[in-house]
């Protein structure tokens, strides 16, 4: 929905849990080093509410990211992981589901929530794990 339309910016102080959760995915310590360091700015466009463009930009790197709710995509995650994604929006909560193209390895959930102050609260879960993260609207 156009309500997601915007930029974020990753609130570090908010960031709980992160290096556990990339553990839990396999991500090497040297990926790892970098994603716990990054402050990531966000875009979110959609114009119809069904086909969204999600652009994530940091200080290493920008990964844009189209889709269409409901449609699977195949992506490969920055520490080179294939993965076969789908998304969906339920309410205000868009939700990225990624399983490893192969079938072997966790499967991870990406919720981004707008909260009432139009920022985004975070919850990725993998297994057991659970991180958070907030993405203050700019």
């Amino acid at each position: 929905m156009a309500q997601f339309n915007g930029k974020y910016k990753l609130d570090p102080d908010t960031s709980e849990n992160l290096d556990e959760f990339m553990k839990a995915l396999g991500v090497k310590e040297e990926f790892r080093k970098i994603g716990n360091s990054a402050v990531p700015e966000v875009t979110i466009e959609t114009a119809d509410g069904k086909h969204f463009k999600l652009t994530t930009a940091t200080t290493q790197t920008t990964v844009v990211v189209e889709f269409n709710l409901g449609e699977e995509l195949e992506l490969t995650t920055p520490d080179g992981r294939k993965t076969k994604n789908v998304y969906t929006l339920d309410g205000t909560t868009l939700k990225h589901v990624e399983t490893p193209a192969d079938g072997n390895g966790p499967t991870a959930t990406y919720n981004r929530t707008l909260n009432a102050a139009g920022d985004i609260e975070m919850v990725i879960t993998t297994g057991a794990v659970t991180s958070t993260r907030l993405y203050k609207r700019l």
